[in-house]
Order: C-alpha cells, then structure tokens, then sequence
C-alpha cells in the first residue's frame, strides 16, 4: 500500500479510472453538491483545500491516447462519489466557458482515449454517464443513480450560468483542478480492495444497505471461488435492482415512506421468516452465515447461498417496484392497490403483498385482488380505527410473507384466511364496532381516517353527484377536513331542545361528523344548521349547493336532533361493518 498527496489535476492526468463492481452507485444530492461548490467559490487565493482521500487499485491494463501516451487503469474503491461529481462539475464548466472547454479538450482531461471518458461508473450507469451526461445522447434516466447523476449536472449548471460578480468559470475550474488535494492511497489485490471498501464512507453520504450488501457479497464471492464465479451475476442481478428501484422516483407518492433498506428488509422477511433479532438486521445477519461458512472451509455452500440470495432479491425488486405502479396493474388489481396506497400505513402488508405479486400476480389477478383487499381492510381496522401500534401484528405478516414466497400457504383464499385471522385477533367485529360508536370518534380518530370513511360511504349514498375515486386524494388533502354537522361552538340557544344538558356527549360522535372544504369550514362551520342547509343571505355555499355527496344529502334533513344523530350513525356504522368485513 502506497500514499501520496497531489492535487485534483495530477491525479486526473495519471490514468483512467473505473468504478469496480461492488462499489455504491452515485448518491450526493444537492446539499453534498452545494458544499463542493462552496468549497471553490469561498477559498482564499493562497490556500489549498483538502478534498480527502482517493484509494484506488492499480489493474493490469493500460490503455494508449492518440498522442502515443499510455495511460494505467484504476479501480476506484473509495472517493468515487468526489471523484464523479468533479468530473461532471469539470465538463458543465467546460459547456457554460469557452476558455475552459479549449483547455480541456486540448489536455484531453475528460475523454483521454476516444470515446472513452477519463471515468466510468459501475455497470448499470456506464452507458448513461458516457453518452448522455457526458456525451450527445438523450437518454432518460432509468436508476436513482442515474436520475442523481442528472440532478448534479443540471445543478451545476444553474449555478454556474449564474455565478455572480467576484470568480468566473474559469477560475472556479482552476480551481477545482489545482486547489483541491487529495491523498491518494493505491492498494495491491482485489481482495485487499474490496476489504478495505466494506470499512469506508464517503464524504458527507453513508452507503445504503444494499451498497454494502453488493460489496459484501462481491467480496465473499471473490474469497470463496476462483476468478469471482458469480461476478457476472452478482452485477448484473444489482443492476437489474437498482433499475427497479427507480420506482422511488417514479411511483406512487406513498413510496416516498420507504426507502432502500426499507425494501431490503422486507425481502428479508419474505426470504427468511421472521425473527426479531434478524429482521432488522439482514444484512449482520447474511454476513454472519457466510462468514461461519468460510470459517468452516464450505466454500460451494457460499456460493449456493449467494447465487440463491441475489436472485430471490432481484425478483422481490420486481414486485415492491409493481407495487407502487398500480396504474399497470389488472384493473381490479390497480383498484384495491390505488385505495390500499391511499389509506396508508402500508408497511407491515408489504413482504405480504410482495410476496404474493411474485406468486399470484400475473397469473391469478382476482385472487391478488382480494389479498389486497383484505390487506386493506386490516389496515383500516387495526391501525386507523383501532389505533394499534405500528408494529402490530408485523411478525405475524412477516412470516405469512415467507409461508407465502415458500408455498407453505399455496393459494391466495389461504392468504386472505390468515390476513383475516390476523385482523380478527387485533380488532373483533365488537371492538371494531365500539370504536366506530365511541363518543368521542372525532378526538380519537386521525382527520384524514375519518374523511376516508366517509368518502367511501359517500360513494353509496343516493345523489345525483358520483365523485370519481380519484376524488379521494382531493378529500384526504389538507384543503379538505372533518365537518362537524352541529358545530362545536353552537350557542346555548341554537342547541336542538333533545340534545341540551348533553350536547357535549355527542357532538364529537361519527354521527355528527361530515367533510367539507377548509375555506367552507371555516366560513360557515359555526352556522346553525338550519343555515348550513341553504344559500341563505349572501353565502355563496351551503349543503344543498355543494359538491360533496356527503354535505348534499344533509340539505334533505329536516332537522338534526338527536335522533338524527342516532340513526346517522346506525346508518354508517352498517356501511362500515359490511364495506370492512372478515368474509
């Protein structure tokens, strides 16, 4: 192992540079960007400033320029992602200064060798980086990585079109080029690299854990056979991963719950069963069961479990990336997935639905449909109505998952029959109605829970008005809210004569409770009801004008009393326990 200090523009000039397989895709996102940025545009003219350390290997392999110069060939283990980022922040100078494109281009700092960039990223963003964000294609982005890729160029782009008075381009890339030191440190052996990875963070962003897992795994792969067997696989399968998980750029906006190790986890479940000592700690977990393979000389069993592992995690990206595109599913399927998304608190139903995708989903839409469903409806019960925790039930799902993936549970009716267990054992019909009857709903019961009870008994009620489903994300935004019928702050006298000495008992009561928009709640939430109905005096909206089903219908009410209340909520309560039933 050799070090030395040089700056930016030394080291560029040295070689070209690749970022091995097991290496992390790009991350840095703005403020990483920004800090760069700062760094050249605030440095005193006669300081250096410390860029941190570059650790690369030096491979057998030499590449030749067209002005005769041979050129080494490095593999970058750890400062890629500074490394990246000065490499795109050196070619948007170069597109937005002219000066600096002639002195690039005539000292070949970007493209040494053809068409072939000074750097390339790992295999599934090589293509992306080379001919579209260095070069002249078009291509849209197709990972995260590649989208964040995008991102820094376009950044570096505003910022540097518009720099302001005091640094030009010019000397910013100057720089960038010669200001910015780094300590290199050049390492011998892939073995010796891929080690020295796994205990290495780059600046200012961890790596997530399936960039550790793809190194881990690269690194056993290369200890356990001879020429790494399974290389091939391994990149291609994460490649093929982190394509699927671009789904957290493009899918529905409940995938912004989640994350990398979200999913990561979640296969784990479906994978390995559930134990509380494992589930949220997979990775420390396959690293133990590989290493005590090693240890015990079972080298083919390593690669058994590796090539087993990377394929049933590539599969799983597929389904959690299908989940959160409902739009693509069957009909029926994209309906109870679009509600389920909609409600929420999805977590702990995901290895669930993930594992039934890879089961049933292309082949039995209607049995996917209904486990969906029932997903649904558990969600519903246990945590929106009922209250429960979030980690409740979630060993339970998590095994149903792997009994699933493993076909232990061997048709989708089995799946809906412990999906159902599970919801009758946390909320039973008679808990799941006193809920719904609790005097105090409205208090005890999220705003955005009871707006989507009542659009759903909405939809059944007899009007002429028949909002779409697509209405239901308007509703559950914060420009809607929970109407109370009787208004709270209703004076003494304004109180029906059957709900006074008692109005407080059942103000708050789902009977009582409606939508309306946050501008008509708070113009005339506090009316009487009998103004409420009709467009009275000047107001420009009441309940016999409105565009929600659940107001108009309250225009044909003759009077709400107490009795009114009762049998409101009867009415919804049989709504509810027959829209969310077990069966």
């Amino acid at each position: 192992m050799q070090s030395r200090t040089e700056n930016l523009n030394a080291l560029l000039r040295r070689g070209l540079f690749d970022i091995p397989s097991y290496q992390r895709s790009y991350s840095w996102e703005e403020s990483q960007l920004q800090d760069l940025l700062n760094d050249l545009r605030y440095l005193p003219d006669s300081t250096q400033h410390f860029f941190g350390n570059i650790v690369v290997d030096q491979k057998d392999k030499q590449f030749r320029t067209d002005r005769g110069r041979r050129l080494d060939l490095f593999d970058v283990v750890d400062g890629q992602q500074r490394l990246t980022t000065a490499i795109v922040l050196l070619d948007v100078a170069k597109q937005v200064d002219e000066v600096v494109r002639e002195v690039v281009e005539e000292e070949n700092l970007l493209h040494p060798v053809g068409e072939r960039p000074r750097l390339l990223p790992q295999d599934q963003d090589k293509e992306y980086f080379r001919d579209s964000l260095l070069g002249r294609s078009k291509l849209d982005p197709e990972t995260p990585s590649q989208r964040r890729l995008e991102e820094a160029r376009d950044f570096y782009l505003r910022e540097l079109e518009d720099l302001g008075s005091g640094l030009s381009v010019k000397q910013l890339a100057e720089t960038l080029r010669y200001k910015l030191t780094v300590n290199v440190v050049e390492l011998e052996g892939e073995s010796e690299a891929a080690a020295i990875f796994e205990s290495l963070n780059d600046r200012g962003k961890d790596l997530s854990t399936l960039d550790k897992t793809k190194s881990f795994l690269m690194y056993m792969d290369d200890r356990s056979s001879e020429h790494g067997a399974l290389r091939s696989k391994i990149n291609g399968r994460f490649g093929k991963i982190f394509r699927e998980l671009f789904v957290f750029s493009s899918g529905h906006d409940r995938v912004e719950d989640f994350d990398e190790g979200s999913f990561q986890q979640y296969h784990w479940g479906l994978y390995d069963g559930y134990d509380s000592d494992e589930y949220f700690k997979e990775l420390a977990t396959l690293k133990k069961r590989l290493r005590g393979l090693y240890r015990d000389g079972e080298h083919e069993p390593i690669q058994t479990r590796i090539d087993d592992y990377t394929r049933s995690l590539r599969e799983a990206s597929s389904a959690f990336s299908a989940l959160f595109k409902p739009s693509e599913q069957a009909e029926r399927v994209a309906e109870e997935l679009s509600r389920l998304l909609t409600l929420g608190r999805v977590a702990n139903v995901l290895p669930v639905l993930m594992a039934s995708h890879l089961e049933w989903g292309s082949d039995d839409p209607e049995g996917m449909a209904s486990i969906v469903d029932a997903c649904e409806t558990l969600v519903f019960r246990v945590y929106a109505v009922d209250r429960r925790r979030s980690d409740t039930g979630r060993g339970r799902l998590v095994s149903l998952a792997h009994d699933i993936h493993t076909g232990t549970c061997s048709a989708p009716s089995d799946a809906v029959a412990r999906v159902h267990e599970i919801t009758e054992s946390y909320a039973p019909g008679e808990r799941f109605e006193r809920d719904l009857r609790d005097p105090g709903f409205y208090d005890s019961t999220a705003s955005r829970d009871i707006r989507y009870l009542l659009f759903h008994y909405s939809q059944n009620l007899d009007t002429e008005l028949k909002e779409s489903a697509s209405d239901l994300s308007t509703i559950l935004s914060p420009e809607f809210q929970v109407e109370h019928v009787l208004a709270k702050n209703l004076s003494e006298e304004k109180i029906p004569s059957s709900l006074r000495g008692q109005f407080e008992e059942h103000v708050h009561r789902l009977g009582n409770l409606t939508i309306a928009s946050r501008y008509w709640n708070s113009s005339y939430g506090d009316l009487p009801f009998e103004e409420k109905k009709t467009s009275g005096s000047q107001r420009e909206k009441s309940y016999s004008s409105s565009t929600i089903r659940a107001q108009r219908v309250l225009a044909d009410v003759p009077e709400f009393t107490l009795e009114t209340i009762d049998r409101r909520e009867d009415d919804i309560v049989d709504f509810v326990l027959d829209e969310w039933c077990l069966g």
